[in-house]
């Protein structure tokens, strides 16, 4: 039998959980707890990170059990389970980096390539991705040096329409009355029922955003000792870290400390902590959110009435300062369609839907199942999104906002949206390494969907200039041609005039019911810009094709805390 070596001295150091009742049991030094968790088997291992509870001894008949924290305590007096030691959750994570750290980056990091290589942006291209594209680009400039102007204006024209009427269809399907099922709010569950909820903060450079986060994840309407908040911090973030540590902290939450690597990514750090987290239940919100206090509540009451199937939620994402400037007026043109529309539309109609990056709630086995986040890819939500829907898995869209910060700069706003696009592009690559598969996992109009949600959104957003340039620059060059020699060419030039139109109309009338969803009106000048708007994302897709090329993994930071707006007090910390 292993025998543990126990501190003499009861456990009274900052952040103890000696003292919750009136037993003293001794203090289970940093060098033991790593002692015990070399030892376990995996399946013990994942129970001990989550729980805090370390088998100290286990044999038929008898198992002694140490208790790393105050929760852990309770519950395992609770279970009756026999409590022989005890230590902060501090020294339980000093445990856990000198025995488990290495191979718990290492799972985080590369679990699903290891396991699911197909799924993971590890690699951008295979080698028949490789040879396709290479092959079309040699067409491409063959047929520019040797085919006639008109041919290769009429094919490239013809190609270039199919990834703009995508977004048309998508926006159209948004104003198509849904069928929903359900109620939008199914009854409450009492507190006693709610399960325990896992709350993953990833946190990096984000002291201006500390306080009003801590506040909004305080105000949540959920019972504590059901509450699993982690703040989740790099360890090379110093300015964090030491904000954090100068606050104190409720019981239920938990600071998790990523070691150092590459690539660091937010999908990386979701990943690691994932490995710590109790919940049955589970949900991610960034720094700068503050959702609805209910929301968890909603989410627990949800579930509970759906399938097990149902494997994610996603909650609406929308703006506490909409009305900054004409970018944060645009920005929330899009998130009210995107979140209020597009979304619960595609759920609707059972179509794969790419998540947003927060207040995405998930069945914590499922989430794991899948493989959680791909650290490689920089729109993990997208893609996680669709693996969840090619794994046989529902995913619906809740009545319950999150408030974020619109961004109010455009460098900054650029930085992020060449992620997003990046990443779309990245996803439309891995999703599309055996494209007959993906149709049998999705069916036909699952897999428009993803065309429509990933490249279609790329490439729209990047011809989208060229094309308007080349109608016009067509029309203006064939206007005193033959008629014959001018027809087919501005044939063409018509349709594409056309298609811009629908385009810009769908857009501004999905807009328009979307701003009153949320009870915005007039905004008659930001729906006529949206035109502008559209030329912004055109720069973002040039600089995301680029990074690709050059820096796939990199991770644009978006700085948050930049708005002068001020909160509702219902929002306010």
């Amino acid at each position: 039998m292993h025998l543990v070596k126990f501190s003499s001295k009861p456990a009274r150091t900052p952040g103890s959980i000696a003292g919750a009742d009136a037993d003293v049991l001794p203090r289970l030094p940093i060098s033991a707890i790593a002692d015990v968790l070399r030892r376990l088997p995996d399946a013990e291992l994942n129970m001990a990170l989550r729980n805090k509870l370390l088998p100290i001894v286990s044999m038929p008949g008898l198992s002694l059990f140490a208790a790393c924290s105050a929760g852990a305590k309770a519950a395992a007096r609770s279970f009756g389970m026999r409590l022989v030691a005890e230590a902060s959750p501090a020294d339980f994570h000093g445990g856990v980096r000198i025995a488990k750290s290495a191979a718990l980056l290492n799972e985080a990091t590369h679990g699903l390539a290891r396991r699911r290589p197909e799924q993971s942006a590890s690699r951008r291209l295979t080698g028949p991705q490789a040879a396709i594209l290479l092959g079309l680009a040699s067409a491409g400039l063959y047929a520019g040096a040797t085919m006639p102007g008109p041919i290769v204006w009429s094919v490239a024209n013809l190609l270039a329409g199919l990834f703009f009427l995508s977004l048309i269809a998508l926006r159209l399907l948004c104003l198509l009355p849904q069928h929903n099922h359900s109620p939008a709010e199914p009854p409450a569950l009492s507190d006693a029922d709610l399960p325990v909820y896992s709350v993953l903060v990833p946190l990096f450079r984000e002291t201006a955003v500390l306080r009003q986060l801590l506040g909004a994840l305080g105000k949540l309407s959920y019972p504590a000792h059901k509450l699993d908040i982690k703040l989740i911090l790099e360890e090379n973030d110093t300015l964090t870290r030491s904000a954090v540590a100068d606050i104190v902290l409720p019981q239920h939450f938990e600071v998790i400390v990523v070691p150092a690597g590459l690539p660091q990514t937010k999908p990386r750090a979701l990943n690691y902590a994932l490995h710590f987290a109790r919940g049955s239940l589970i949900t991610i919100y960034d720094a700068e959110d503050i959702p609805e206090p209910r929301q968890l509540r909603i989410a627990a009451a949800t579930f509970a009435k759906r399938p097990e199937t149902t494997a994610c939620l996603q909650a609406q994402l929308a703006f506490y300062n909409p009305n900054e400037n004409w970018l944060t007026r645009q920005f929330t043109i899009e998130y009210a369609t995107l979140f209020g529309l597009l979304l619960p539309a595609l759920a609707s109609c059972g179509l794969p839907l790419p998540l947003g990056g927060t207040s995405n709630h998930f069945r914590s086995h499922i989430l794991r199942e899948v493989g959680a986040w791909d650290p490689f890819n920089v729109t993990e939500d997208a893609d996680l999104g669709f693996r969840l829907a090619r794994a046989g898995f529902r995913t619906e869209a809740i009545d319950s906002r999150t408030y974020e910060e619109a961004n109010m700069q455009l460098l900054n706003w650029l930085k992020q949206r060449t992620r997003w696009l990046k990443g779309f592009l990245a996803t439309w690559l891995v999703h599309m390494r055996a494209p007959a598969q993906l149709v049998r996992e999705l069916g036909v109009s699952g897999f428009w969907a993803l065309q429509a949600c990933t490249i279609g959104v790329f490439i729209s957003a990047l011809l989208h200039p060229i094309c308007t340039v080349a109608t016009a620059v067509v029309l203006a060059a064939n206007a005193d041609a033959p008629e014959g020699a001018s027809l087919i060419a501005c044939g063409l030039a018509g349709l594409n005039i056309v298609v811009l139109a629908a385009g810009y109309a769908s857009a501004a009338i999905a807009g328009h019911k979307a701003l009153r969803q949320q009870g915005i009106t007039g905004w008659m000048f930001p729906l006529a810009t949206l035109p502008f708007y559209w030329l912004l994302m055109s720069v973002a897709a040039w600089m995301a094709l680029w990074q690709f090329i050059t820096a796939p993994r990199y991770w644009n930071k978006t700085e948050h805390g930049l708005s002068n707006f001020q909160k509702p007090s219902s929002l306010s910390d």
